[in-house]
């Protein structure tokens, strides 16, 4: 198995992964990637609506293998959102 390193990017932080996780194959490295940004997407979604999150993932010898962002979007309809909100 191969070591891949996870960085994670919004608008306002970015995190490098220092420890890097073991993958099979190609598949694992993109659905590891895939399932990392639903799960932090999930955590907060309404910190990630209307904003990009972004993972790039890197093989041991530092090179960009991976790329995978997500777009949370929401918006209410007519006047529908906005008798519930108040």
């Amino acid at each position: 198995m191969a070591r891949y390193f996870f960085d994670f990017a919004d608008l306002y932080l970015a995190l490098r992964d220092e420890e890097g996780t073991e993958c099979s194959n190609p598949k694992a490295v993109s659905s590891e990637a895939l399932r990392a940004l639903c799960q932090i997407a999930g955590e907060r979604p309404e910190k990630y609506a209307d904003q990009m999150l972004n993972v790039v993932v890197r093989d041991a010898s530092d090179r960009a293998v991976f790329t995978a962002s997500l777009n949370l979007s929401a918006a209410w309809h007519a006047e529908q959102g906005q008798s519930e909100a108040a």
